[in-house]
This record gives C-alpha cells, sequence and structure tokens, in this order.
C-alpha cells in the first residue's frame, strides 16, 4: 500500500498558459479550482481551470483529459517549448521517494527523476508506462478519482458493467483478472477455430468414409455376383467334361491293323481309278477326234439341208450317224 501526494505543478507554453510559468502547490487532501474571470466578472468560464487539469494530466500520461491534438497543446501564441513539471511524493511501507516528471514538446521528451537520480527509459512510451506504475495509476481512475472535471468524470453507477469491472480493477490493481480473461478469450478462440478447423475434416473424412463404403458393398456385391456366374460355369464346365470323359470311354477305338488294311484297300480302289480315268480320257480323246472330223466332212457337204446336193436323195438317219 502506498500514498501518492502531488506536491507542486508548473506549466509553460501550455495551452492558454504563456511564456510565464504558472505554478501551483498542492497540499494533502482535496482540491477544488476555482477563479473568477476578470474580463467579464459575471462568468466564470475560459479562466484556465481545466488548463491545469489538462497540464496535470500530461505531465503524467503525454495527453490531455480533452484529448487535444499535440501539435495543438503548445500556446500557438507563444510558439515556445511546452515545459510541464511534476513534484510527487510517494509514501509506501519502504519510505517516502521524491519523484519529479518533465515533459516537454518541440521537442517531445520525458524524463522522471527518483530522489534526485534520473530513471527515465529507453523510449517515451516506456518512460510514460514507468512512470503509471510508480503512481500505480491508470487514465480510468485518474479522470475517475484523481482530476474530476464536469466533462470527463463520470458517475460510478452511470458506467456500464465492463467499465465497472475495469474501474474497479484499476482501483485494486487486479488488472490480471482482465489480462486473464483476455488471454482466456483468445484461447477459447484459437480453440474454437481449431475444433471448427477439425470438425470440418472430421465431416469430410465421414462423407469420404461414407462413400467408400457404399463403393464397398457396391464392389462387394458384383464380386459375389461374379462368383456365382462364375461357380455356375464351372458346374457347367464339370457336366461337359465328365459327359466327354463318359463319351471317351465309350468310344470304339479301331486298331492300326484294321486301319492300315482299310488304307490299303483304299489305295488300290484308287488306283483302279486311275485306271478307269485312263481310259475315260483316251475315249474322250478319240471321241472328240471323230466330231471333229464329222464336222469338217459336213462342211465339205456345205448343207445343212436333208437332200442330198449331190444325188438329190434324202439324208437318212444312218447318213448322220455315219458321218
Amino acid at each position: 500500500m502506498k500514498n501518492v501526494n502531488f506536491q507542486r505543478l508548473a506549466a509553460k507554453n501550455f495551452l492558454s498558459i504563456g511564456e510565464e510559468p504558472v505554478e501551483i502547490k498542492f497540499g494533502k487532501g482535496l482540491h477544488v479550482i476555482t477563479g473568477s474571470n476578470k474580463d467579464k466578472p459575471d462568468r466564470r468560464n475560459a479562466i484556465g481551470k481545466s488548463t491545469i487539469a489538462d497540464a496535470l494530466y500530461f505531465a503524467i500520461f503525454g495527453v490531455t483529459l480533452r484529448d487535444i491534438k499535440k501539435d495543438l497543446i503548445t500556446n500557438n501564441i507563444t510558439g515556445g517549448i511546452t515545459h510541464v513539471e511534476l513534484d510527487v511524493e510517494i509514501e509506501s511501507i519502504k519510505g517516502k521517494d521524491e519523484y519529479k516528471i518533465i515533459r516537454t514538446l518541440n521537442p517531445s521528451k520525458v524524463h522522471i527523476y527518483k530522489n534526485g537520480r534520473d530513471k527515465t527509459r529507453d523510449s517515451i512510451s516506456n518512460t510514460t508506462k514507468y512512470i503509471c506504475e510508480v503512481l500505480s495509476a491508470s487514465p480510468a481512475i485518474f479522470q475517475n478519482c484523481v482530476i474530476m472535471t464536469v466533462n470527463n468524470a463520470i458517475p460510478f453507477m452511470a458506467k456500464n458493467k465492463i467499465e465497472k469491472r475495469k474501474f474497479i480493477e484499476d482501483i485494486f490493481g487486479m488488472e490480471i483478472f482482465s489480462q486473464m480473461l483476455t488471454q482466456l478469450r483468445s484461447e477459447y478462440n484459437d480453440i474454437k477455430r481449431e475444433y471448427d478447423t477439425e470438425m470440418a475434416k472430421y465431416e469430410e473424412i465421414e462423407t469420404s468414409l461414407k462413400n467408400y463404403a457404399r463403393q464397398k458393398e457396391v464392389t462387394l456385391n458384383r464380386r459375389k455376383e461374379k462368383k456365382q456366374t462364375y461357380l455356375a460355369r464351372q458346374q457347367n464346365n464339370e457336366t461337359e467334361i465328365s459327359d466327354l470323359n463318359h463319351e471317351l470311354v465309350n468310344l470304339v477305338v479301331n486298331k492300326e491293323a484294321d486301319i492300315q488294311v482299310n488304307i490299303d484297300l483304299m489305295q488300290s480302289k484308287l488306283e483302279t481309278c486311275d485306271t478307269k480315268l485312263t481310259s475315260y480320257v483316251t475315249d474322250i480323246s478319240t471321241k472328240k477326234a471323230k466330231v471333229d472330223h464329222s464336222k469338217e466332212i459336213l462342211a465339205k457337204i456345205g448343207t445343212s439341208d436333208e437332200k442330198c446336193p449331190v444325188c438329190l436323195r434324202s439324208i437318212e438317219e444312218h447318213d448322220i450317224e455315219n458321218y
């Protein structure tokens, strides 16, 4: 447990503050910033109240409560270097420590000193992070507990559920639970994506498996049908083989001698046929010569009439046969 006490705030060339520095010293307890407009006594606006709150917030976080752009933070009339200092005393069980925070613009720099020793980090962002760790504060806590302005402070009961939880975590330093929740959600999303991916793969594999099962069933049915067909063919072939073997047993095989006798008989008959054929060819040649001779005689007669042109006698059948 530690107590943070602001000691002193000084700023120049910051928003409405010019070259002449504005310095505010703080004591312990609640501080209320008020004032009057000297140009318009009946009004209390535009007198620099918000500028002081912005300067304190700027010294710690590097931005303003009203989220003003950095190029507009520097006083546009003086155009000098924006310079803000904040002295802080921190009491803890280890004792008291004095811190000084110096933040500038044009150029942008930030420094922090602990008991006069420079504790500045290697970059502005890392130094700002270190300042927040030293003060154990966050922007939400400062806006709603430390620097409460009409425009920025939101009552606790007016916050939504997430903002309330975040505010309580910041107050009691329980950011670890938000980090755990964020990490848990991230892991959950990763696991869910992995689960969805695996489920998609599983469904794809299941579909493929069903297709393969159907193909297997079709293939087995085809094989069964082919097997039945082949078995039927085998039975038919066995029946045919049995019939052929039965016919083969009953077949009378002629002896070789009988076959040779038949061959000799056929050979003698073939010789007889050759002799007859030779005789027939000779007869045909003889008859053909006679026919040719008869044609020559008939040509010499010179007519085909039934009367002989020489003796005028009728040609009888025996004459035709003789000639």
